[in-house]
């Protein structure tokens, strides 16, 4: 009975340990200083330090990772899957081993790398949209719209009114420019 109750405590303590050691890890491959370690990326983290997203706005908040936007938010384990074959398709694709991503081209497809979850893990109250405070009149109508086509099974997503091209600054200020220049 003694024996084992040590092995569990040890097995819980190394638990413990591993799952720190995990969490530290994930924490540290999902920020815009490792993104941008790898060539192809630095432009997207580049453009995000100047946009409102990445801290400049009058309040100075920031999307700390790039990942609280580009992967799947819903669950711990959707996010985790999401991103390890985010992460080994980004680093297969860097070491040149199944073709690059032409990023000009997927530019505006931000549907399908920018998810919805991520934008209402941050702005909740848009769920609320007829209470929601500082939101005018044509937001309250827009997200109106929005929800009544979500709840329809319509594809919507934030990024369809909300990118660069509609408001400026968005979340990649002049990363489309960039792109397209160093091609």
């Amino acid at each position: 009975m003694k024996k084992t109750f040590i092995i569990l405590i040890v097995g819980v303590f190394v638990g413990l340990i591993l799952a720190y050691i995990s969490a530290g890890i994930i924490d540290s491959t999902s920020k815009p200083e490792f993104c941008a370690s790898c060539h192809t990326m630095k432009p997207m983290a580049d453009s995000f330090k100047i946009s409102v997203h990445g801290a400049n706005n009058k309040h100075g908040f920031s999307a700390e990772h790039c990942t609280d936007c580009h992967l799947p938010q819903k669950s711990l384990s959707g996010y985790l899957i999401a991103k390890g074959l985010s992460g080994t398709k980004d680093t297969l694709s860097e070491i040149g081993i199944g073709g690059r991503v032409d990023f000009v081209k997927n530019y505006w497809k931000m549907e399908d790398y920018v998810y919805d979850s991520g934008c209402l893990k941050c702005h909740q109250s848009v769920k609320s949209y007829d209470t929601a405070y500082g939101m005018n009149e044509s937001s309250r109508i827009a997200h109106k719209q929005y929800w009544g086509d979500k709840n329809k099974g319509l594809k919507v997503s934030c990024v369809s009114c909300h990118n660069d091209y509609v408001q400026p600054g968005f979340a990649h200020p002049e990363l489309l420019e960039k792109l397209e220049s160093a091609k």
